[in-house]
Parts: C-alpha cells; structure tokens; sequence
C-alpha cells in the first residue's frame, strides 16, 4: 500500500494531487493543482466555503463520484490524526482509501472541517487497490477551540476532533526494556543473558524461584546489550529455573540499590505494571563433579613408648592431616601437615604421653582453608573437618599397647602357682560335662543362612562415640547404630567375622541421653562400604531372623560431668579403714591351709616353715596404708 499528501490549509488550501496510482499502469496527472497560496493570511469560514466552491470547479475534471449503483463507493479507514495541536502549527491527517470494484477509477476524497468541505480531490485506484491519502493541515488563525474533521468519500467517512490552543505537557514516555534469557549450562558461578534493550539503562538482576536475588550485573548504558554475564553471589550448587529480571537506575547513580533501598529505588521495568523478566533453565555442568574428596587409612595394633603412634598407610586425595583420638573422642595427637597421595609409616606424635594401653582412632583431616594448619579443634570444627565417606569420618582404630611394665607382672605370675592345686580340682570336671553337649549340635545345625548377632549394653559416652560389646556377622558387613527415630547415626568398619568392643563414631554428637539400637548390615555390593542409606536400601540390608532385623538396644547416657565424680571417690578413704578391719574373714580364707596340712600330715615337718608365711595378716594394715 502506498502514500500519496494533500495539503490544505484551513481557510487557505493547497492541494498536492498527484494522482499517479504507483505500479498500476493508470494515466496520472504529475501537475500541482494550487487553490490558494499556502501561508495567505486566514479568513472567516464564509470566505472559506467560497474558496472551496473555486477549489471544486478547478478539480473537477478529475474527480468524480459514481452516479449510479454500478459501481460502489471508494471506502475510508483507519484514520489518524492528533488529537490536539499549538495554534499555528502544521497537522497531519491520513486514512486509508479502498477501491472495492473489479475495474481502475478515480474517485473523489474529501478532507472536511466542521462539516465543510477544505479540499475534494479525484483519487485513482485500480481494483481492489488501497492507498494512504495524507492532508497537511496549516492551522494559522484558526482560535482556540475544539473542531470535528475527517476524511471522505461519497458513501464512507471517518470522523476525529483536533483541540486547538495550549497542550498540556506531553507525559513522557515509559521506560522499556526486553530481555532474552535462553536455557543454558553454566559452571554455577555466573549465568548468561543473550540479550537486553533498556530504554534508560539500568541493570540485571537474577532471582531464583523463591525470588531472593542470587546475582546482578553493574550498571548496563542505554540500548541493546549481548551475552551480558551475570555473575552469582555465590555458586549455584544444583540446575535450577532462574529469572532474569531488568532493573531502572531511578537514583542516577550507577548502583543497584533495590535490596538495600527495601525497593524504594531502583525497581524493575515494567509492562502494564508487571516486571520485565525471562526464565531459563540452567543446568550446573556436573564436569568438575567437585569429585569429593577419599581418603583411606590403615591403622595396626602396635606397641608404643606413649610419645607417639604410627599410622602404617595413608591415601588423602586433598591433603591434610591425621589426627588421632582416644576413646572419650578426645584429639590427643596430629600430624604437621601432609601432602595429597599415599603416605606409609606415618608417625603421629602425641600431646601427652600415653600413660596405658588404650583403644585409639586416627582420623584423616582435610586442610579445608588451605593454611596447612590444623584447625579443626580452634575453629569449634568449622575448618578442617574430617574426610568422610556418605557422611561418615575416615577413621581406623588400633589397640595401642604401652609396653614399659613388664617386669611389674611377673612376681603376680609367681603367687598362682600356690593356688593351682586349687584350681585344677574344679577345673578338671567342667570341661567333661559342659563343652561337647550344649555348644556343638547348635552350631552344626543352621543351614548356609548368614547369621549375626549383637550385644549393645547400656552405657556411658561422651557423646561422640558409641561402643558395642559384642557382634558376629557370618558373611562380614557392619553395625549401625539408629536413633530412637531410625536414622542412621553411626556406622562401624567393615569387619568379618566376630569381633567385640567395637567403638562407633556417631556422624553428629549426642546432645542428650537415649535409647539407641545397633543393627547388624551386610556388605551385599563386597565393596565394604555402606551404602544402604545412599542406595535407598537397595544395599547393604540388615541381617534377619524370622523377616526382622537383628538388633540390641541400649540405653546410653550422656555424661557430661566426668569432673564431679572424682571427689567421691576420695570420699571412701575414710571408710577404708572400716572395711578393711574384717580382716578377720580373711583368716576364714586361709583357714584351709590348716586343712592342707591335715591331708599331708607326713610333710609338716618338711614344711613347718609355713607358718612363717602366716604373716601376710599383718602385712595388710601395711597395705592398706599406702594404698590410702
């Protein structure tokens, strides 16, 4: 569709018709029909409507209008024009004119004002053509005031009023803004938006779903903008579907105060009210995987002067230390710190020397804050936590033996030997009666069915760890120790086997007593790690008897003041002396010796020194003194 102006002045008119149809083959008139001078001063409507007949009688030749119903009526739409103008100043109304014949023709088109007819000029269209006619309207003279106008035809016309006179300032326009925000794979640390258009600059922001504000861009200049990256607050962890959403800078100041304004300042652009904003899925690329990071340790049985502990393999794929643990789960040693990959023969030196032989537990440490200290105990255990594997602490223990009492034990060997022509007596009967029957057909009975057992009696514990007395697993696997509300608490080594004592690291300490159950797991994968939390089950199960698992509980009471109990202790030394006078009862004792010599009556002449050793009353008020 093409445009062709007229120009006309209200009272004075000058009609442009170029009445050429562009592309249609009609014969069109290239001259300028002039009707008046364009800027001749204004005159009274009167002088207008004679002007107007002029204009008409000058045009006629090209314009006319059907006078029959043969042919219809050109037709007239979507007119525009402003709604208001300055006195003086130009204004411009078009409309579209549609030739709904199947033959060309030129038809007449009329711009009129209150009625009256400013200028009638011939229009040519082919069939069913349309074209935009424009008039340019001079409004010198006209007064101030409100005047209905439109375009026409013979049949079909549209109307519109033009205000004449002072306008009120013009509202400026809205801000706009768009964005695109397309799906995409992002390392977590920053997202990318394709691209913005903001109209008055501004920024970006990026919500997540909850809208909280995960990341902005600074300040972005007016226009369009590609691939603009928006860096995070802090990484993204998992995909998720975020919004990019484009914020004014309402204060100037190339800062984005929408957070700490409350929302006061720098608020989003809008359409219709609503935040200009896109959604895109971004999936955090799963490459680095931030492998965690495995640690292995092999901590053997072994003998040590007190000062100091080997560990006899490490693995730590990070780095860190291994610190070593006595059973209240107290650190009593550490490592400097050691190098990322396998060590061997590691020695651990310990804070305090170790006074007895005692259970202890190496534990591998990371170096989370990279300093190369160890500050898991002076950071509460915000830094430098513990190497785990599904939530649980690398840790192996040893039985550490303190070998400097050796010759303390041989004079105790020395005494038995008095009293094992006592002994041997019992001794002698019991294994005939007891041993073959009751123990060997039960064990000869169970088809290949694994079996286990556990004993877990009530106790005492810091907290931190857990011990089970006894557990037998036929085919190895684990204890796990469950709350009162089944969750997975605490789980052992892998072990085969029988084995007793075995102390549990609880995966967060116990805050307060309660009854806690061991629960006897296979190792179903061979992998000798527990998986059945992590597998949902599908691993690693319980052992069962008749369809459930096998299980003890116990009730385990958190001592937290181990101080208190020692003055009472101190408090039976005064009582001592008072249950240590019954040393009449100890005569009943040894009352059978005079009994021995009864049965080897033929030796008491051999043995008449005897009696010398009868002084062993008088030699415990001795000791009762300095045990005191």
């Amino acid at each position: 569709m093409s445009t062709r102006t007229r120009i006309a002045g209200v009272l004075v008119v000058v009609a442009l018709v170029a009445a050429a149809a562009t592309g249609t083959g009609l014969a069109a008139s290239d001259g300028v029909q002039s009707v008046a001078q364009p800027n001749a001063p204004a005159v009274d409507t009167r002088q207008a409507q004679v002007q107007q007949q002029t204009q008409t009688q000058m045009q006629a030749e090209y314009c006319t209008y059907p006078n029959n119903a043969t042919y219809e009526s050109f037709g007239v739409s979507n007119l525009s024009a402003p709604a208001g103008v300055e006195a003086g100043e130009p204004v411009t109304v078009s409309a579209d004119i549609t030739n709904p014949n199947d033959v060309p023709m030129i038809q007449c088109v009329e711009f009129r004002l209150e009625g009256d007819v400013v200028v009638r000029t011939g229009w040519a269209l082919n069939p069913n053509e349309t074209e935009t006619i424009a008039f340019e309207v001079n409004t010198t003279g006209l007064e101030d005031g409100t005047y209905i106008h439109g375009v026409e035809t013979r049949d079909f016309g549209e109307l519109a009023t033009l205000t004449v006179g002072e306008q009120p300032e013009p509202e400026p326009e809205e801000p706009t803004a768009t964005l695109q925000f397309d799906d995409q794979e992002s390392d977590g640390s920053n997202v990318t938006v394709a691209s913005a258009n903001l109209s008055e600059g501004g920024y970006i922001a990026v919500l997540d779903e909850n809208g909280s504000v995960l990341g902005a861009t600074d300040y972005l200049e007016p226009g369009e903008q590609e691939n603009v990256t928006v860096p995070l607050l802090e990484p993204l962890n998992e995909s998720a579907t975020l919004t990019a959403q484009a914020h004014l800078d309402t204060n100037d100041n190339q800062t984005l105060d929408f957070l700490t304004s409350n929302g006061t300042e720098d608020g989003p652009y809008t359409v219709n009210g609503t935040p200009v904003t896109d959604d895109a899925e971004v999936t955090v690329s799963e490459e680095p995987t931030t492998e965690e990071p495995t640690a292995t340790l092999q901590f053997d049985d072994q003998e040590s002067d007190g000062s100091s502990v080997t560990v006899a393999n490490a693995n730590l794929s990070e780095g860190g230390y291994i610190a070593v643990i006595d059973e209240n789960g107290s650190v009593i040693g550490a490592t400097d710190y050691l190098d990322a990959g396998d060590q061997e023969n590691v020695t651990v030196p310990l804070l305090e020397p170790l006074n007895e032989s005692a259970t202890l537990t190496a534990q591998a440490h990371l170096d989370t804050n990279d300093n190369q200290t160890l500050d898991f105990l002076t950071s509460n255990g915000t830094e430098d936590g513990p190497y785990t594997i599904d939530g649980t602490p690398v840790t192996d223990d040893a039985e550490v033996t303190v070998g400097e009492e050796p010759t303390t034990e041989e004079p105790t060997t020395e005494e038995p030997t008095t009293e094992e022509p006592t002994t041997e007596e019992p001794t002698t009967e019991e294994p005939t009666t007891e041993e073959p029957t009751t123990e060997e057909p039960t064990t000869e009975e169970p088809t290949d069915e694994p079996t286990a057992s556990v004993a877990f009696e009530d106790q005492n514990s810091n907290g931190f760890r857990v011990t089970v007395a006894s557990a037998t697993l036929s085919e190895g696997g684990f204890v796990v120790i469950h709350n009162e509300s089944g969750d997975v608490i605490g789980v052992s080594n892998y072990f085969e086997g029988s084995d007793s004592n075995i102390r549990i690291n609880l995966i967060e300490p116990l805050e307060e007593s309660a009854t806690l159950t061991a629960m006897a797991h296979f190792d179903t994968n061979g992998n000798e790690l527990f998986e059945f939390v992590s597998s949902d089950g599908a691993d690693d199960g319980p052992y069962t008897t008749d369809g459930s698992p096998v299980t003890d509980d116990a009730e385990v009471t958190i001592n937290e003041e181990p101080t208190t109990e020692e003055p009472t202790t101190e408090e039976p030394t005064t009582e001592e002396p008072t249950t240590e006078e019954p040393t009449t009862e100890e005569p009943t004792t040894e009352e059978p010796t005079t009994e021995e010599p009864t049965t080897e009556e033929p030796t008491n002449e051999t043995e008449t020194p005897p009696p010398t050793e009868t002084p062993p009353p008088t030699e415990t008020p001795i000791d009762n003194g300095t045990e005191n």
